[in-house]
């Protein structure tokens, strides 16, 4: 593999170190102050520049990602709160809603909350704050590529209601700023159950900042209201934090690339003198046919979120009416794949724009 600019092999890294630790590696702890108290945490450390935490306890997700130390993910002020400080109600979500690269939305219901056949739905669902199992974090050589993951389940259950369970396989390599996440939602139970599920991935400063672009391949945009309407023609452009900025949400019909999958990148051209940086979203659109995008550039609240899921935010009830609510039924699995890489500079920023932005 290739590594501090230099192909390495196996034999020649394991005689140079005492332990792969030395250059990159896992390192599994429990955060003990303040309202992350409790909350276990993983952090994976690559000597290609990646580094990220995944939280067992809050459904799998990843907070943090950094790219030689350049933040890519945003954070809100929560912090990684302990689920324990979960509220389901109305929009009380956004009380332990720290942003990061991923919080998973769902599992029977995302976005706006709402009453859907005597069932009250609060914001986003319940798999966000529920703790993992069968947690492991690992690493192990393939040729001379060096590969770390961490996997656990997920279980979001009621008795008297639906069973649902998430297995998630989080990977990436020491030599290449990837992360491959790999998800299988079951039915566990015995009756059909409805399943939404949305992967709120938050992208903040300074890939976001005054200049960034939103780039994808050929998609059809729709404004959810006219807040959004507004400015719509600006959808993929961004600029300076605004008091009083009411976020705008646009939803996306991105067109699949060869292989099935839709591609979306946020980037900032302008980054260090004009070097450039950016991150490249990948997933299935036969699985997630939505791209949601949560443009927000408030102070504070500076973000933009770009969204796959497999239902729109409008909540379990619009999204029944209208004919869009997925089902999943006793037994059956569903596998959903999303990959991110990191654009390093405007040459790989170019490479995106010549390949999926004709």
């Amino acid at each position: 593999m290739k590594i501090f600019g230099t192909e390495i092999g196996k034999d020649e890294i394991l005689k140079r170190v005492g332990d792969i630790d030395q250059l990159g590696g896992i390192r599994y702890y429990e955060f003990i102050d303040g309202v992350r108290r409790g909350v276990r945490a993983i952090d994976i450390k690559s000597p290609c520049g990646l580094d990220m935490t995944i939280l067992p306890d809050r459904g799998m997700d990843i907070s943090n990602l950094s790219y030689k130390s350049i933040p890519i993910s945003w954070k809100s002020v929560t912090r990684e709160t302990s689920p324990v400080y979960y509220e389901s109600r109305g929009i009380e979500w956004l009380r332990t809603f720290y942003g990061g690269l991923i919080t998973t939305c769902g599992l029977t219901n995302i976005g706006i909350p709402c009453v859907d056949n005597g069932e009250e739905l609060g914001l986003h669902g319940r798999i966000a704050n529920i703790s993992a199992e069968n947690v492991l974090a690992n690493g192990r050589w393939e040729n001379d590529s060096y590969i770390m993951w961490v996997q656990g389940k997920v279980r979001e259950a009621r008795v008297f209601g639906h069973k649902l369970q998430l297995e998630r396989k989080i990977t990436t390599w020491m030599d290449i700023p990837r992360i491959v996440v790999e998800d299988t939602v079951e039915n566990i139970g015995y009756e059909r159950s409805p399943f939404m599920i949305l992967y709120h991935v938050n992208i903040g400063y300074p890939v976001i900042d005054n200049g960034a672009r939103l780039l994808e391949g050929e998609a059809k945009v729709i404004s959810r209201d006219n807040e959004a309407k507004d400015g719509e023609e600006d959808f993929d452009k961004f600029h300076e934090p605004l008091e009083g900025y009411k976020e705008k949400v646009y939803f996306h019909d991105i067109k699949a690339d060869e292989d099935g999958n839709s591609n979306i990148a946020i980037v900032n051209e302008d980054f260090d003198v004009g070097q450039g940086i950016g991150i490249w979203l990948k997933f299935n659109k036969d699985k997630l046919p939505f791209l949601i995008q949560w443009k927000q550039m408030g102070m504070g609240e500076y973000v933009c979120g770009i969204e796959p899921g497999n239902s729109l935010t409008c909540g379990r009830k619009v999204e029944r009416k209208h004919g869009r609510l997925k089902f999943i039924e006793p037994g059956e699995k569903v596998n959903f794949r999303l990959e991110f890489n990191i654009l390093k500079s405007n040459k790989d920023v170019d490479e995106f724009k010549d390949r999926f932005c004709k």
